[in-house]
């Protein structure tokens, strides 16, 4: 095994295609050997941007990965992409419906594409992920994709993975609520807005502008479309300047630091000024945020609110004040959890809660 080992390094090492899908296979089955394996290339691991690419399912992930790679290749980048797609139900592997849609740019030599299964795993990635990166990266591409089976709030393992964190964000959601309160955008290096050519990604775009000046390093915003290839040269311009800035930019460790402890009326009362203070003038007109549970001990139900709009605000007001309450509130080391919304009173539910 030994001997095997330092063979297949030395091919992986020399860009071998065929030794690198073999590396990664073994990554897939046998996480001790593909250990030992890197152990061999340490002197080759670091130098590949990872891009991370990740968002709902049906936002255009795969179809953005494609588009963009052909703009690095036509930039004479050398990008591998690994591409998590859903587990078959009844094989277990990929369905590769990532690599059909990402396209054949594979055949380019400069190019190297590989599916796998998500077996289950709820963040996003496989578990071997990490591995195959680094085994892409020993390889000596420049640049490696990584776009995700598709992610809810709490699957934000791509953001550990990456040096860029890309959050699709698809238009026409109906709520804007549910958008703004997906989790995953807190950790975004860039927001994109796919399907520029259509007109909800205006109102998407508005949604994104109004909450990203609330993170204290505001993601740019990037509107894109893969059929008319609108805004994909900017964003991959945007990717390249990461990718090359120094290794403590491409970094985020340290965005959240942590608050000091607080009550959770301390807390309402503490978000209340910094809403004011931070969020735009018209978005905060005739907002109101009342204490539902005030004179209750909140110790174990958490600080209950109602959050609600004047009469005749929007959704998108009423999303916009919601997603901006939970950056703030996730910044001062709270939890804050939005209910389903109220139309008819223009209102939703609050929970605020000290993290576990």
């Amino acid at each position: 095994m030994s001997l095997w080992l330092d063979e297949l390094a030395v091919r992986v090492g020399a860009g071998e295609r065929p030794a690198l899908a073999r590396a990664l296979s073994l990554a897939e089955r046998d996480s001790a050997a593909a250990a030992g394996l890197l152990a061999r290339l340490a002197d080759k691991l670091g130098r590949a941007h990872v891009i991370g690419i990740t968002g709902p399912p049906g936002a255009g992930k795969s179809t953005l990965a494609g588009v963009m790679l052909r703009h690095f290749l036509q930039l004479g980048r050398r990008v591998a992409v690994l591409a998590v797609d859903p587990s078959s139900p009844v094989s277990g592997g990929a369905l590769l419906g990532d690599r059909f849609r990402i396209g054949e740019a594979a055949a380019d030599a400069r190019c190297f594409i590989r599916s796998t299964a998500s077996r289950g795993s709820l963040g996003g990635l496989t578990g071997a992920s990490r591995q195959m990166v680094a085994l892409m990266d020993a390889a000596g591409f420049d640049l490696v994709l990584v776009e995700t089976v598709g992610t809810g709030q709490a699957e934000i393992d791509v953001a550990a993975l990456a040096d860029s964190t890309l959050v699709v964000f698809p238009p026409g959601l109906g709520d804007e609520l549910q958008a703004i309160k997906a989790g995953i955008l807190e950790l975004a290096d860039l927001l994109v807005v796919t399907k520029s050519d259509t007109a909800a990604a205006m109102q998407a775009c508005q949604a994104l502008h109004a909450v990203a000046p609330l993170w204290r390093n505001a993601p740019p915003v990037h509107a894109v479309s893969a059929l008319t290839g609108e805004g994909i040269a900017a964003l991959v311009e945007a990717v390249l300047a990461r990718a090359e800035g120094s290794p403590q930019a491409r970094r985020r460790g340290g965005r959240f630091a942590p608050a000091a402890p607080c009550s959770l009326a301390e807390g309402f009362e503490e978000l209340q000024r910094k809403l004011e203070r931070r969020l735009p003038a018209a978005l905060w007109a005739g907002v109101s945020l009342q204490p539902e549970n005030a004179n209750r001990d909140a110790g174990s139900a958490g600080f209950q609110l109602r959050l609600g709009v004047p009469p005749g605000g929007d959704s998108f007001q009423l999303g916009a004040v919601a997603g901006a309450l939970m950056i703030l509130a996730a910044d001062m080391d709270l939890s804050c959890s939005v209910g389903d919304p109220d139309p008819a009173r223009g209102s939703v539910h609050v929970l605020l809660e000290h993290l576990k």
